[in-house]
């Protein structure tokens, strides 16, 4: 990283960190802390990555299994009407300072980056909804990404969970939402195809079941998705761009607070002329705690597209490979370590092909407001494809209420 890039990261660090002395108290909390009067430890190892409970929360619909809407809900006089007294709302905003060696623009003071709102109630006992709203997205107004329902118990009590909208394909693998780390997961957004499809967000039917086997327990998801993100309807209202659906699944077992899990993705899809490219992701992941409070987690994803190109008469098929590897470490109180290692390797395009290592410390001013510091070293080797070395350093005040 060039020294002048160094000097001004440095700089804003003491000018950023200043900021601690100047808050002395956080008013409002998100809209689930808010709901239930609990601090966001409850459910967070720290805003946004979720800790056990906070996992089994979510699992559980965004309701505690005990619920009782009867002090938080307005007498409407009917039984089959469940208003909140309260419009449940939250917003999250993220600033960032940041450099960087592989473009003409070496410092950039990207405040605010992205500014989101973001609503969740239940509809009824095991019926819940939610969704955020991109007010500003690296200068834009992104719009709805993440918005769906969640029916939980679904059949007579049993642990079978329906979740129906927008969201991510890679969510039951590790949710990019709930990233610790500015860098992101790269294989999961690398467009290997001209296809619509991204292991990132879609139009989805998603069902899981989880059941125990002895001290084994078990997590099956099942998913039907259109396949080609979530972008406008066509002239015609359609949103899928073709008569084809994908599949995708995975399979989980956690013993003792550790899990493993194998995940498969399979479609295809049709250009509008009708050349078609199918294509699959699978591999394992794993998730484990050591230590109490050492996580250690990571996925490997491999990957093959018969016609990514949509070619008439079409070469051989491309394999692709995904991975990474990350940490989550509280070394002290209201401070995080995070480390992430990721890469992507295409065959025969060299140009995707990346591999990067990345360390993060994050200080919580408040329960919701944290400042983070991030350095990401590009270690893929030079090529004529690949020719600058792009290495990243992130200065980041994140805050939520």
């Amino acid at each position: 990283m060039r020294r002048y890039g160094i000097w001004s990261l440095l700089m804003g660090i003491v000018i950023l960190t200043g900021v601690e002395g100047l808050i002395s108290e956080a008013e409002a909390i998100p809209a689930f802390a808010r709901r239930y009067q609990l601090s966001c430890t409850v459910c967070h190892v720290g805003i946004p990555k979720p800790n056990d409970f906070g996992k089994a929360f979510a699992a559980n619909g965004y309701q505690l299994p005990d619920d009782d809407f009867s002090s938080l809900k307005m007498d409407v006089g009917d039984d089959k009407l469940l208003l909140m007294n309260d419009v449940p709302l939250a917003v999250r905003a993220d600033s960032f300072f940041r450099t960087r060696t592989d473009t003409n623009t070496k410092n950039d003071l990207q405040a605010p980056f992205s500014i989101k709102l973001l609503s969740s109630a239940p509809l009824k006992k095991d019926i819940s909804y939610y969704f955020y709203f991109f007010f500003n997205e690296r200068g834009n107004v992104t719009g709805v990404e993440d918005a769906f329902i969640v029916f939980n118990n679904a059949y007579k009590g049993v642990d079978l969970d329906l979740r129906v909208g927008q969201f991510q394909v890679s969510d039951i693998l590790f949710p990019r939402e709930q990233r610790l780390t500015f860098q992101d997961f790269t294989y999961y957004t690398t467009t290997i195809s001209d296809s619509g499809f991204r292991l990132t967000y879609d139009r989805i039917a998603e069902l899981s079941y989880n059941f125990d086997v002895g001290d084994v327990g078990v997590g099956v998801w099942a998913a039907v998705a259109n396949g080609n993100g979530i972008g406008v309807a066509d002239s015609d209202r359609n949103f899928d761009s073709d008569n084809f659906k994908n599949f995708y699944g995975k399979v989980a077992l956690e013993y003792g607070g550790q899990t493993v899990g194998f995940y498969g993705y399979s479609g295809k899809e049709n250009n509008a002329t009708g050349i078609r490219n199918e294509f699959f992701r699978i591999g394992p992941d794993f998730d484990f705690t050591l230590f109490d409070n050492f996580n250690v987690w990571g996925n490997f994803l491999y990957g093959k597209d018969t016609n990514p190109r949509f070619q008439v008469s079409p070469a051989a098929d491309v394999d692709s490979w995904g991975y990474l590897t990350g940490i989550t470490w509280p070394f002290m109180e209201d401070w995080i370590f995070s480390a992430l290692y990721n890469g992507v390797r295409v065959q025969g395009r060299p140009d995707l092909n990346a591999e990067t290592i990345t360390g993060n410390v994050t200080y919580y001013i408040m329960r919701n407001l944290k400042v983070m510091v991030e350095l990401t070293g590009d270690i893929d080797k030079l090529t004529p494809q690949h020719p600058v070395e792009r290495h990243t350093g992130v200065l980041g005040l994140v805050l939520a209420f």
